[in-house]
């Protein structure tokens, strides 16, 4: 029998291998020392997400000052000509944005225009976790492409108004935060990372049009892929939402493979029709919704819309698994770990 690894790295290849691999994205709310935990790394086949361990585009520079009151934590960036700020807010259910750092075009000018030294990513910890999964899963190096950091910056809100109002700006602005990313993950595939995952095209399928896609997205994000598969590393790529329309779009990057591919009624299309559609170029990620699928319905409702999927999309350039939400606790691990065995028994 293969390892966990082994069989990831097989489909990401479009080859086929001893079955096909069962993912969840990591182990969400699931302490790794725990029964679940343990049993989800030894049986099942997860991805290890982990960072860069840098800000790519702030840089060795990007040093914000922190201060927290109550519920909400400030940042403020002091630059030449201006003081930025940006808000979280943390509630019971979850910590986001309140307050976004550029409140305008010129902000986003003078973020990026602030003094920069390119940061070093820590490829170091990447290797160490490689280590301590071994075989039992598949450690990926995350991070978000131009258009992720525009929106971080200034919100969706305000990106889509500049990009309507001011498209050169934007371009310019992914075009400095493309370069200094592509600079940094080139070095930490120097270093030995081998697979890597890309996000943030959404922001443009979901909310800004395929002009957004054209010039905010391929330009940057190809170059990426092609620079990766030089070093000799596997790209994922992560893109949420409805896909008739991005499908080929995203397959044109040149991406090793993509998630989640929503179902039906969360998503527009069926991991069939997807993998009729680009299977011959990208294995595609996903099929079973965390938290709408695996962590609130029973078993009998599971395992039925998991043999239609063994059944429509086949053996190879696909993996088994969820949404990448990283919100799933004990029940729907339980779940992955019961359709291990499904495949299993499907192979």
């Amino acid at each position: 029998m293969i390892s966990s690894r082994e069989r990831l790295l097989a489909a990401l290849r479009g080859e086929r291998a001893d079955r096909i691999p069962v993912s969840p994205w990591g182990l969400a709310k699931v302490p790794r020392q725990s029964p679940a935990g343990q049993a989800l790394l030894e049986k099942a086949d997860p991805f290890i997400d982990i960072g860069l361990g840098c800000d790519a585009v702030g840089g060795l520079d990007w040093r914000p000052e922190v201060s927290v009151s109550g519920p909400v934590r400030t940042l403020r960036v002091r630059l030449a000509d201006r003081d930025l700020t940006a808000a979280f807010t943390t509630t019971a259910e979850t910590t986001a944005a309140t307050e976004y750092l550029c409140k305008n075009g010129d902000d986003l000018r003078a973020l990026l225009e602030a003094p920069y030294r390119e940061p070093v990513p820590d490829a170091s910890a990447y290797r160490a976790l490689q280590e301590e999964i071994g075989g039992r899963g598949l450690v990926i190096l995350g991070f978000g492409n131009a258009l992720n950091y525009l929106h971080d910056a200034m919100g969706p809100e305000l990106c889509c108004q500049l990009w309507a109002e001011q498209p050169a700006l934007l371009m310019w602005a992914a075009s400095v935060a493309a370069e200094r990313i592509q600079r940094v993950v080139a070095r930490a595939c120097e270093a030995g990372v081998d697979c890597v995952r890309i996000y943030g095209g959404e922001y443009a399928s979901e909310l800004m049009g395929p002009r957004a896609w054209k010039h905010l997205v391929m330009p940057f994000d190809k170059p990426l892929v092609e620079m990766a598969h030089a070093e000799g590393a596997l790209v994922h790529y992560h893109n949420h939402g409805r896909m008739q329309r991005w499908l080929e779009c995203i397959a044109d990057l040149g991406v090793d493979s993509l998630d989640p591919i929503e179902q039906p009624p969360y998503g527009d299309m069926t991991m069939s029709e997807a993998h009729r559609r680009i299977g011959d170029r990208v294995c595609l990620v996903g099929g079973l919704d965390d938290m709408e699928v695996l962590e609130t319905r029973p078993w009998t409702e599971i395992e039925p819309l998991a043999r239609e999927l063994l059944n429509t999309v086949g053996p190879k350039r696909f993996v088994l698994g969820g949404t990448s939400s990283s919100l799933f606790g004990e029940r729907a691990a339980r779940h992955f770990i019961r359709l291990v065995d499904l495949v299993i028994e499907y192979s």
